[in-house]
């Protein structure tokens, strides 16, 4: 067998490998960040990551049916639920108020975990 010939199997188990694997990382990074700090931001950027992860994966699922794919569905809720924490977090409060917030980070934490375990569910599906 010629070792420069690849089979179409090979490259879909490296890619469905990959996708796997980031999506464990930001499963892992979705918990550190919960449980980190008060800080918002990491979390909504892992959240819009998380999103446009999706939308990589379900662009290339998106060529082989007409219904929307779980990838696409789950990139636009996480990208929703990023909006909204990155939203939530800009709303003035007082500065002992400020302290005690954590709705935005729970809310990019939720966003990122959902968007991982679709990435999973799409992958073993």
């Amino acid at each position: 067998m010629d070792p420069s010939v690849h089979e179409e199997g090979d490259a879909m188990s490296l890619g469905t490998l990959v996708v796997v694997v980031a999506s464990l990382v930001l499963l892992v990074a979705a918990v550190l960040q919960l449980r980190a700090g008060p800080l918002p931001f990491p979390a909504i950027i892992t959240a819009a990551i998380t999103s446009s992860l999706c939308y990589t994966v379900g662009g290339a699922t998106a060529e082989e049916s007409t219904a929307p794919s779980i990838p696409i569905v789950m990139g636009s809720l996480v990208g929703v639920m990023a909006l909204v924490a990155m939203v939530v977090s800009l709303v003035p409060r007082t500065p002992q108020a400020d302290r005690e917030r954590r709705a935005p980070l729970v809310i990019a934490t939720a966003g990122t975990i959902v968007g991982s375990l679709g990435l999973l569910f799409h992958q073993f599906l």
